[in-house]
Order: structure tokens, then sequence, then C-alpha cells
């Protein structure tokens, strides 16, 4: 079936599904689904979690293993498959859809597709697994719709956001949604609980710190474990979400799996400086680190939702530390 994001709630309050497959442009509205979806799971006690990024190599025997051992599973688990502006090919279509056919349900799986072109919407695959559990197709937001949504963030953080200032705001940011979600929590933490007008906006913007999620990403995927460090403290105790760290640690990730796969980053946006770091990256750190580092992603993500006990600025800190 089909399910809009405005009725994703209700749908969840009902039942939830064995299968949901996400599909969008940005990974800040996918994660706003899945955190929805994910809190649900926790109440169905799904305690363990699994994370599968998908690449041209990828085998798809974690799928088939869950047909073949239907009564082995002491504890219920979501099982994440992301796939990153490709689709699963061939193996994985059909992996897919014989999976769709007698889903496991001790298995939650969540089939994330960012960034696929719109054909893909349709495919025999999306279709299976849309027959078999649900369909979240997100829309980008229009202009007004991204002020609307600024507002509404707001009012989630505890503060009153003026038409003006967010437009303010969305200027500033271009639009972009993660780097838009960090001044709202900022200013959450600096007004708390007051209304944000337009001067207020400008001194909150001009006093922004030197230090962002994007300076510490970059400085990740550098190798510069010692900034990366610095920064992740100083994120830490300006009170940044955990979350936006750990998404923008998640694409540079994800554009450095695609560098390794591919040899180049052709078709990465970025400024040349930082194609050419993570062309460089990518020779120096081994495919099967990246992966490994996406395993330890999912882990601190687990942690954040509740899904597991570790601190997750102690999960960010060993990662940075060990990658």
């Amino acid at each position: 079936m089909k399910i809009s994001e405005d009725n994703l709630v209700n749908s969840l309050k009902e039942k939830l599904l064995s299968i949901y497959v996400v599909l969008g442009a940005e990974s800040a509205q996918i994660e706003e689904n899945l955190d929805k979806i994910y809190n649900k799971s926790k109440m169905e006690n799904f305690t363990d979690k699994e994370t599968h990024v998908i690449g041209k190599q990828t085998e798809w025997d974690f799928l088939k293993s869950g047909l073949d051992n239907l009564d082995l599973f002491e504890a219920k688990k979501i099982v994440e498959i992301k796939l990153l502006e490709q689709g699963p090919g061939v193996k994985g279509a059909r992996a897919l859809k014989e999976y769709a056919l007698e889903p496991d349900p001790n298995i939650l799986l969540i089939v994330i597709g960012e960034g696929l072109d719109r054909k893909s919407y349709s495919s025999a695959w999306v279709k299976a697994l849309e027959e078999a559990g649900a369909l979240i197709s997100i829309q980008p937001l229009s202009s007004s719709a991204f002020i609307s949504w600024i507002q509404e963030k707001g009012k989630i953080h505890g503060v009153t956001v003026l038409k003006e200032a967010a437009l303010l705001l969305a200027d500033q940011t271009e639009k972009n949604l993660m780097a838009t979600l960090q001044e709202i929590n900022k200013l959450s933490l600096i007004y708390p609980n007051q209304e944000i007008d337009l001067k207020r906006m400008k001194k909150t913007i001009a006093n922004s710190s030197r230090f962002t999620v994007f300076d510490f990403s970059n400085a990740f995927i550098s190798g510069n474990k010692k900034k990366a460090i610095r920064i992740l403290e100083s994120l830490k105790a300006e009170g940044a979400p955990e979350t936006l760290v750990l998404w923008a640690l998640s694409r540079e990730l994800e554009n450095l799996f695609k560098v390794s796969q591919t040899g180049t980053a052709r078709g990465i946006r970025g400024p040349a400086h930082y194609l050419e770091i993570l062309e460089k990256s990518a020779k120096r750190i081994p495919k099967k680190r990246i992966l490994k580092a996406f395993k330890e992603i999912a882990q601190v993500d687990s942690s954040i939702k509740g899904l597991d006990f570790q601190n997750p600025w102690l999960g960010l800190r060993e990662l940075t530390l060990t990658f």
C-alpha cells in the first residue's frame, strides 16, 4: 500500500507492517519518517538492527538466510537496506521480490532509496515490496513549504519562528535541511520557549560557531583525526544534535564508498578540492574499513534511537579515532 507522510503516524498506530520502502531526495526528510517507524518498532520489541549499504558487489545472502531460517531468530530484528542514488541491480531486485513473497515475521525490513531516479519508483521490486508492506514516497519541499517546515520544526524545539526570520534562515542555509535544523536547535538553546524575530535571527546567524558539522566531516574524511576530535568536542559542547553529526558523517562515508566503487568522484556534488580529497581518501582507505564504518554508524544510530545503550558521543569519538 501507499502511505503518505501525513498518514504514517495513524497507520503505525493501527499496525506495524513488516516491510517499508522509503523513497526521497532529502536525507533529513527520510530520517523524519524513519524515526516514526523506529519509535513504533521499539514498542514492538525489535531490539537488534543491521544495516546494508548496497554497492555493485553486494551479495544478497542476508535476505535469503532470513527466508531459510524463519524459526531461528531469537529476537526481532530490523534489517535496513540503503540504496544511494542507484537501484539494487538485477540480483538485488530479484532478492527483494523473492523476499516480498514470504516476509519473515521477526524481521522489520526497511528499504531506503535516497536520490533514486523517478523510474525506480515504479520498478517491479518496489511494487512487490509495496504490495507486501508499504511505500512512502517523499516529495521535495517547495519554497513556501520550506518556510512552513522551519516554523514547524521551531515549534517542536520550543521556539516560535516568525515568517521573516524563517525566510532569512532559508536564505542563509540555502535550503539545506540538515544545516537549517542545526540553526533551529541553536536558537532553541539561546532563546528557549521564546519568539524568534528577524533581529534575533540575524544576531544568531552572525554569532554562528566557527565550526560546523561539515567542518567535522571534512576533517574526518581527510584523515585529520586531531582536528576532527577537536571539532567534535566543540559541537558536543555547543549542544549540536547527535543526529546532525551522524548525518554529516554518513554522507561523507556514502560519498567515499561511491568513489571507492567507481574510482572517480564524478557525479558527486562539491568543490574541486573536496572531490580531490575524496579520491585520495578512497585510495588510502580499504573498502572493508568503509563498510565496517557503516556498521559502526548504524550502532550509533541505534543508540540515539534508544535501541542500544552506548553513549552516542562516545561512539562518534571512537569511530573518529579508529577510522
